[in-house]
């Protein structure tokens, strides 16, 4: 009987409000890179938060090229159709119980689309100094 009302309970919705905190001056516009394939690190290391180098191409409107290593892909910067938010959830403990919300982190708006094939380098790439 139990388990009928929990199921019962399931197929209908239900709604659960969750606080969710930013500020428009605060929020920091990311972006999303699409590439086709898999990124992986050859000497078998954990990937570090540094994928590449992504430059725009003078004289091409929203035209860039990524450089990951000895391979580069060119890509072009799309805008998203439903911009979408980047949330950071939060909890504290109150007298009440625990109270959960979330605080926008960012606001993805663009993205960058990289579907072919990445093209070999010849010569080392450039320093970053």
């Amino acid at each position: 009987r139990e388990h009928s009302s929990i199921s019962s309970t399931a197929s209908r919705a239900i709604g659960m409000l969750i606080p969710i905190k930013g500020y428009r001056d605060s929020v920091k516009e990311w972006a999303l890179i699409e590439l086709q394939g898999k990124i992986e690190d050859v000497a078998g290391a954990e990937l570090s938060n540094e994928l590449g180098r992504l430059v725009a191409v003078q004289g091409q409107k929203d035209v860039v090229r990524l450089t990951v290593g000895y391979h580069q892909l060119e890509g072009k910067r799309l805008d998203l159709k439903k911009p979408f938010a980047i949330l950071q959830k939060q909890q504290s403990v109150e007298e009440a119980g625990s109270a959960t919300s979330y605080q926008v982190a960012g606001v993805v708006k663009s993205k960058y689309l990289f579907k072919t094939r990445p093209t070999a380098l010849i010569s080392k790439p450039a320093s970053r100094h």
